[in-house]
């Protein structure tokens, strides 16, 4: 394999750790031309140690065992000294909280933790100016250099003679030396090829690494019941004539067999078939004189038969307890996930496909390959499209997305590494006409409320927006909540196709209002969303610890939607950004949700729990706990003490049919789940966090609904 499988912790044994951790790393080059080093692992895991783990939690778990991957992004790579910064400011962090959460915890033998590195590089190496340069083909550089001088000595003879030649060939030697200058920059910045390593190397190892996972597991089953002893026995009370061989000439053949089979899975079990024969002349020279090629033939015939039977059993089982694969990608890392996911997703599912031409919507299953199912989607900040959540021709990642049982966006208005840096980036190669396409889905917001003098509300426009509006079927469509903040309108711009139409507006260019075309099927719908733009609450990047609430994402006192001044204050506190400072020294908007303490708690519970599961740990999770400082409102706390009396859903026992229940007349499982969701909005709405729930979140984890029933409704809107 081109990966290497490591424990997360150098002192994993000791730690007894409850939901066990692993670091995957690619072997691929950061360049080329780098030799691939045979790397040893030093704590000696390997696939087969995740596979055996991943096996015996299906065996002891009543629900689905579960492996939650984490992906990262851009300019990760190791630092000179060797350090490792996604590893140690996040893989072990992540695994640690899982294993320290009560909550988390309780599925102990139930999940598994991955972290998997694909081959990034980091700003901070110092070798990279010099590399970069050293790599700058010889024109180029010539050109580069030229430029310099060109420009230098012909400004020096401005002052010497009085012509306008001097003027000419100082404009162009400084046009050639800005050229090469920006080119120069562009590969320093390390985007591009962090892309590339991501599309080709990450994409192809997360893939691999999926593929053998899945035969493991499906091989181990197999292994369950058949050994090679107990094939021998099989074979023994099939076929008298191999009563009498000698054991160790018997588990030979079988030996012999199976690895011919292994190498020409296709094999015609028939004498005109050259591979068979070669099979048999192969396992001639094995047996005794005593065996025929009839009874040699009987013999491959009986162990294909015995191997396709338990092959059978083995998908059974699985289908029967599938391990549910969740991921979470951070900004490049959403790029891979989606990708990995497109190229796993089952094509010739019947489910997935449509008859051309009719508009029919889709409902592809979450099953991929033959163990796993997709559970939770966590895109945080993702690197990715924002028409990644429509549903047009362009939308290339659909079809995959539509597979995971949950989605979820974590996003703010001031991450400028994707405003600016990925923003101009894919400036270059995305197929964008208009300026607001060309923007990535991590810059999606949720619109604030406004007031009726058009001034946001200080907190009533925080927490679920769309709480009251979530029992409805029809479901009510998610695109109207949602925007992206457009500095030179000085609003956001809306994503719903109908609002654009209704206000005539397309991006920046009017004559397209035309082509703009309600979303069919839905896909943003299928999300939800979380906007911590103005997110404040205490961190946890220092051993010292805040005692007071700070902006995570943005400056204190600024306000949505920024103006030109105030991004560049941001852009400021973001260079400079450092976790032991904070909050005065900086902020960190691309990254600061796994620092924040309460946002920390809704990725993970996320990735473990899923929103249902977060939703029961809640309810015995104090504001207290969470650093909410103000007091619960007296009906919410009634229901809260009301709801710790109830009895949490019971997953084996969902409801069937099409009928919404009586809102009045919710079951006790339902009304705890209910009270749960209203206090989720109350504690977002103290930490200045806007959430859009998904409606199948609601009709699903609150009403038990069928997933499969209500997702159908949500994407057709019937």
């Amino acid at each position: 394999m081109d990966i290497v499988i490591e424990k997360l912790f150098p002192d994993q044994e000791r730690r007894s750790l409850s939901i066990p951790g692993f670091f995957v790393r690619s072997t691929a080059p950061t360049n080329v031309e780098d030799e691939c080093k045979d790397i040893v692992d030093k704590d000696l895991p390997t696939i087969a140690d995740v596979i055996e783990l991943l096996y015996q939690q299906s065996l002891s778990c009543a629900t689905s065992s579960s492996l939650v991957i984490a992906v990262h992004g851009y300019n990760t790579g190791t630092d000179d000294s060797g350090r490792d910064g996604v590893l140690e400011g996040w893989y072990q962090p992540m695994c640690t909280y899982a294993n320290e959460d009560p909550f988390i915890q309780a599925e102990a033998n139930h999940a598994t933790f991955l972290g998997f590195r694909w081959p990034s590089e980091s700003l901070k190496q110092k070798k990279l100016r010099h590399e970069a340069f050293r790599a700058l083909p010889l024109l180029l550089r010539w050109v580069f250099c030229g430029g310099a001088i060109l420009a230098i000595v012909f400004s020096i003879l401005l002052f010497l003679v009085s012509s306008d030649l001097p003027v000419i060939l100082v404009i162009l030697g400084s046009v050639l030396f800005a050229t090469i200058l920006c080119m120069f920059l562009l590969r320093i910045s390390l985007y591009f090829r962090d892309s590339y390593r991501a599309t080709y190397f990450g994409v192809p190892d997360f893939v691999e690494l999926i593929r053998q996972l899945d035969k493991g597991l499906v091989n181990r089953r197999i292994q369950e019941s058949l050994t090679e002893d107990t094939l021998c026995d099989r074979i023994v009370d099939k076929l008298p004539a191999c009563q009498s061989l000698d054991r160790a000439v018997l588990l030979k053949l079988v030996q012999a067999v199976q690895q011919s089979l292994d190498y020409n899975p296709d094999m015609v079990l028939d004498t005109s078939d050259p591979q068979f024969n070669n099979l048999l002349l192969k396992l001639d020279h094995i047996a005794p004189d005593s065996l025929s090629v009839e009874t040699l033939t009987e013999m491959v015939q009986r162990i294909v038969l015995i191997k396709s039977l338990e092959m059978e059993s083995a998908l059974r089982y699985w289908q029967k307890n599938p391990v549910k694969l969740s991921i979470m990608g951070h900004s490049m890392g959403a790029h891979v996930s989606t990708q990995v996911i497109r190229i796993l997703s089952d094509i010739f599912d019947s489910r997935s496909v449509g008859a051309l031409g009719t508009g029919e919507v889709k409902t592809p299953p979450p099953r991929i390959g033959r163990v796993f199912s997709l559970g939770r989607l966590i895109l945080v900040s993702p690197d990715i499209p924002v028409l990644t959540i429509t549903s047009g021709r362009a939308n290339f990642l659909r079809s995959a997305l539509r597979r995971f049982e949950e989605a979820y966006l974590f996003s703010n208005e001031g991450d400028l590494a994707l405003r600016i840096a990925s923003t101009a980036a894919n400036y270059f190669s995305f197929p964008a006409r208009s300026r607001t396409q060309g923007y990535r889905l991590g810059n999606v917001t949720v619109k604030h409320k406004a007031s009726e003098s058009g001034k946001p509300e200080s907190k009533a426009g925080f927490g679920i927006v769309n709480l009251a509006e979530l029992p409805k079927l029809p479901a009510e469509h998610l695109l109207p909540y949602l925007e992206l903040s457009i500095l030179s309108k000085g609003k956001g711009q809306s994503l719903d196709p109908e609002t654009q139409l209704r206000v005539k507006q397309q991006t920046l260019d009017e004559e397209t209002v035309t082509s703009v075309r309600p979303d069919k099927e839905a896909i943003a719908d299928l999300f939800t969303y979380f906007d911590c733009t103005e997110y404040r609450d205490r961190t946890d990047y220092n051993d010292v610890g805040q005692k007071t609430d700070a902006n995570v994402m943005i400056l204190d006192g600024q306000k949505p939607p920024l103006r030109f001044w105030g991004y560049v204050r941001l852009f400021w506190a973001y260079a400079t950004f450092s976790p032991r400072k904070f909050p005065a020294g900086g902020r960190d908007v691309h990254g600061g949700y796994f620092w924040g303490r309460f946002s920390k708690l809704l990725l993970y519970r996320l990735a473990f729990l899923g929103f249902g599961g977060l939703l029961d740990s809640l309810i015995n999770t104090t504001p207290e706990e969470l650093s909410v400082p103000y007091p619960l409102p007296d009906d919410l706390a009634t229901e809260l003490s009301k709801a710790r009396s109830l009895p949490s859903p019971n997953p084996a026992e969902p409801i069937v049919g099409m009928y919404l229940p009586d809102p009045s007349n919710l079951t006790p499982a339902q009304e705890r789940r209910r009270i749960a969701l209203k206090y989720l909005s109350w504690l977002c709405q103290q930490k200045y966090i806007q959430v859009a729930v998904s409606s199948e979140r609601y009709h699903v984890d609150v009403l038990g609904r069928q997933r499969d029933e209500v997702r159908v409704q949500i994407t057709t809107q019937s």
